[in-house]
């Protein structure tokens, strides 16, 4: 029996994706569109003619934002500007789309689409926040957007939507940013990673239907609308890995570990005390701890070196399946850039040019996926 879908546009460009995505999966699904006001000028008049567009009270008799949201199995905004993200989280219900968003029981499928500043704006991403903790936030995903520009904010794909609501994609985790070690109850070793690496890989299995899960720093940001975990320590980051990977198909270990730990002392120890020695010891190798006890799971190691040499001694020593190398006196911790050569445990598979690291991410997912 083919599922009941709302389909909610508002006003962008980005609504010729939503026709798009009935016209692909018409005959999967049975269809009812509803809009906001503003989103008809960016229906074409084809699709309006050929579909029922509610848009106003008087489209439909009765109590329609009660009867759309119980006729219902899955709700989907897409595509969902700001200023609707911003009403459902604040419980505005002005117009038919946003009353019947508060009637719907489930979580409804929100999709953003907007320039870059919008999106990352510190407001838009609080309300996702938000959202997310109740709905689910799909996307968005780097790329071109309007006037020529290129960030985030790009809507995702009718086929990346499809693979959301019907969980045809299998489940990943992404490690991203630094460990770091206590010295003291004040004091810790540390590293210059930013998470911006893990974190647009992250950004965009989500936004291609992955089920991702995100365990990331505690010093650098969670993502909206997936499932996040935070760490400090490299010990912690390994807890925190094994409590979530059954059924993980990808590992991608982008987070920077620590190389050494030392013994904790408790308290604040004083500089009064004059000079210290720190006792450093060999960290474990987090990567083939993991592989060598779960062996069927796909596992993408990242290696920050000095030079741009192919590492097949450090691949087969981590027993890992691909190994990704950047140059860190080229690109910088912390740069928005980076440079990448991927190698299996036979040859170098990929090699890219100096690109932001949210092209990066695209690129090396569509070698490795």
């Amino acid at each position: 029996m083919k599922k009941n879908i709302l389909l909610a546009v508002t006003g962008s460009i980005a609504c010729s994706k939503a026709e798009l995505f009935i016209k692909q999966y018409g005959s999967l699904y049975n269809f009812k569109v509803i809009s906001t006001f503003n989103a008809l000028q960016f229906l074409s008049d084809e699709f309006k003619k050929n579909n029922q567009v509610l848009s106003d009270w008087d489209d439909l008799k009765g109590t329609p934002h009660i009867e759309l949201a119980r006729w219902a199995d899955i709700f989907l905004i897409y595509p969902a500007t700001a200023n609707v993200i911003a009403k459902m989280a604040n419980g505005i219900a002005d117009d038919l789309l946003t009353s019947t968003t508060l009637m719907f029981g489930s979580g409804i499928y929100i999709c953003p689409a907007m320039h870059e500043e919008m999106y990352l704006n510190n407001t838009t991403q609080n309300n996702l926040k938000k959202l997310s903790q109740d709905n689910f936030i799909v996307g968005s995903r780097y790329g071109d957007l309007d006037i020529g520009d290129r960030g985030y904010g790009r809507l995702i794909e009718p086929i990346d939507l499809k693979n959301n609501i019907e969980k045809t994609l299998g489940k990943v985790i992404v490690t991203s940013g630094p460990t770091t070690e206590a010295i003291d109850d004040v004091k810790v070793i540390t590293n210059k990673s930013s998470g911006k690496q893990g974190r647009a890989i992250a950004i965009e299995l989500s936004a291609r239907g992955y089920e991702t899960i995100y365990i990331h720093s505690s010093q650098i940001l969670p993502i909206p609308g997936i499932q996040n975990v935070a760490f400090t320590s490299s010990s912690e980051l390994l807890t925190k890995i094994n409590e979530n990977i059954d059924n993980c198909e990808y590992l991608f270990m982008t987070a920077a570990v620590s190389d050494f730990t030392t013994k904790k002392e408790n308290g604040k120890i004083s500089r009064d005390s004059g000079n210290i020695q720190l006792n450093l010891t060999p960290n474990i190798d987090l990567v083939k701890t993991i592989k060598d006890k779960n062996e069927d799971i796909v596992t993408v190691a990242f290696s920050a070196q000095v030079n741009d040499d192919l590492n097949f001694d450090k691949i087969k020593s981590k027993n890992c399946d691909y190994l990704v190398i950047n140059n860190i006196l080229k690109n910088n911790f912390g740069s928005d850039q980076n440079k990448i050569k991927i190698i299996n445990r036979k040859e170098l598979i990929y090699e890219s040019n100096e690109k932001s690291k949210s092209d990066i991410a695209y690129e090396l997912l569509d070698v490795l996926l």
